[in-house]
């Protein structure tokens, strides 16, 4: 089928879906309390075919997430829940269970679980993590499985507004590749965001704005051969 020449069995959950939502990916932020909901959409290189809708929620220190992504002929469904809590003064540790359903119209319907697991150390102005996705290995055939992926990323806060980031970032043996971006706050009701991911070489960049307890953001991302790719959504925080 012609999206999973651009596509593999469960790759769009392998990584972070927005440049904006980059922390979120990992578990162990999760241990600081909050309350948060947001619903999306993602379009892979303006194709129908490549859309995905997903709703967020996080309460406390738990988190649910669903995702489904595809069109009319092949599509996944993605639910998870995650939870994390603090260990001592500046270290915290989270976990993520997922359920992932691949479906083929008129040829196959599979499910398997995934378990991601992350943590995190934070002093006043350093922030070190790391998560490894898919460390169960998910399989839906002997061929067809969603590989382990992972990430080592450190954050830097210059000053209160402004803060830059760079990881490493890989699936199982594959050589790492990297990203490094940055995240500034003009005002109080604005951030933006832009990045370098150097597999495939790519500028990512986002923006998000706030009106109360409100916010709306978008971002995106332009591959040389196959195109724009668009990420929008609507969120409420307490």
């Amino acid at each position: 089928m012609n999206i999973l020449l651009l596509v593999g069995f469960f790759e769009s959950f392998l990584f972070p879906r927005s440049v904006l939502y980059e922390r979120e990916f990992n578990p162990a932020h999760l241990h600081e309390k909050k309350f948060e909901l947001i619903l999306g959409s993602e379009t892979r290189y303006e194709l129908a075919e490549l859309r995905a809708f997903y709703f967020y929620s996080r309460v406390d220190r738990f988190s649910i997430r669903f995702t489904s992504f595809g069109g009319s002929l092949y599509r996944e469904n993605f639910f998870e829940l995650g939870f994390g809590f603090p260990v001592g003064g500046k270290f915290a540790l989270g976990f993520n269970f997922a359920g992932l359903n691949s479906w083929v119209k008129d040829l196959s319907n599979e499910f398997t679980y995934s378990v991601k697991a992350g943590g995190l150390y934070g002093a006043e102005r350093f922030t070190m993590s790391v998560w490894v996705n898919n460390i169960n290995v998910p399989r839906i055939s002997s061929i067809d499985y969603a590989p382990i992926s992972y990430t080592v990323r450190f954050e830097y806060l210059v000053r209160g507004n402004l803060n830059f980031n760079i990881a490493a970032c890989g699936v199982e043996t594959e050589m790492p590749f990297y990203k490094c971006g940055c995240a500034f706050a003009p005002y109080d009701i604005i951030v933006i965001n832009l990045g370098v991911n150097t597999k495939p070489i790519v500028i990512e960049y986002g923006l998000k704005v706030n009106v109360g307890n409100m916010f709306v953001f978008y971002s995106g991302n332009r591959h040389q051969q196959l195109g724009l790719t668009h990420n929008l959504g609507l969120g409420f925080r307490r």
